[in-house]
C-alpha cells in the first residue's frame, strides 16, 4: 500500500525521546497511538511493512510539536487565534524534520502530514478529500482522535469513556473519517482497552525487536 521506507529504529526512537523530554504527555499519547494504529493495520489486512510503518508514524506523528512553545501545549482552556495556528503547524513541522533528516523518510512524512486531514476535505494542512488522503494517514487520523478523546487534555475538562469515544468516531464516519476503517477500528478496541487496563502501552510494546535492527 505505501512506498518502501528505510526504517531507522534508533533514530526514530531518539526523536520520540526528544518529544518525551520536551512534553511527556505528548510522548505518552504518541506511543499509545502507535500501538493502536499497528493493531488497526493488522486487522485491516495490511502487510507487515505497512504495519511497522504505522507504528513509527504513530510514535512520530507529533514530533512537530517540538516547534510549538511548551506553554501553548500545556495551556489550560481553549486556544485562541494565533495560538491555534501555531499548534496546527506541528504537522508540517514534523514533515519538515523528517524530510531534512533523509529523503528516504518521505513515505513516513506523507503519512504524518495527513493525520489531521478529514474525509470530507475539512481538515488541515492541505484540505485533502477522501482518497486523496494516504490510506495509512487515514488510520492514523482515526486512532489519534480516539486517544485524544479518551485521555485528559489541558484544553478540555474530563474525558470520554471508551464507549462515548467509539460513538463519536462512528458519528464521524464519512465526514471526518474513512467509513471503511470502522470495522477494523472497532475490532481492535477490546485488545486496546485490555492493554490500557494493564497499565497502558509502552515504547517496548511499539518498537519491540525492531530496536535490534541496524538498518
Amino acid at each position: 500500500m505505501s512506498e518502501s521506507v528505510v526504517v531507522q529504529p534508533h533514530l526514530f526512537t531518539a526523536l520520540g525521546q526528544a518529544v518525551a523530554t520536551y512534553h511527556p504527555d505528548t510522548f505518552e499519547h504518541s506511543v499509545r497511538v502507535g500501538v493502536h494504529a499497528r493493531g488497526v493495520g493488522e486487522v485491516a489486512g495490511l502487510g507487515p511493512e505497512d504495519v511497522e510503518l504505522l507504528g513509527w508514524a504513530g510514535l512520530l506523528h507529533d514530533v512537530g510539536k517540538l516547534a510549538v512553545p511548551e506553554k501553548i501545549l500545556s495551556r489550560s482552556g481553549r486556544l485562541h487565534g494565533g495560538q491555534w495556528a501555531l499548534v496546527q503547524r506541528h504537522v508540517t513541522a514534523a514533515s519538515a524534520i523528517l524530510d531534512a533528516l533523509s529523503p528516504d523518510f518521505a513515505p513516513l512524512s506523507a503519512i504524518i502530514v495527513a493525520h489531521h486531514e478529514c474525509w470530507d476535505g475539512s481538515g488541515y494542512p492541505f484540505g485533502l478529500h477522501g482518497d486523496e488522503i494516504p490510506p495509512l494517514g487515514r488510520i492514523l487520523a482515526l486512532v489519534d482522535v480516539y486517544d485524544a478523546l479518551t485521555h485528559a487534555r489541558p484544553y478540555r475538562h474530563g474525558r470520554y469513556s471508551p464507549a462515548q469515544a467509539r460513538h463519536a468516531i462512528e458519528r464521524g464516519a464519512g465526514t471526518r473519517f474513512d467509513p471503511e476503517l470502522l470495522e477494523a477500528f472497532t475490532t481492535t478496541l477490546g485488545a486496546h482497552r485490555e492493554r490500557e487496563a494493564a497499565g497502558g502501552a509502552s515504547l517496548a510494546d511499539l518498537v519491540g525487536a525492531d530496536l535490534g535492527r541496524t538498518d
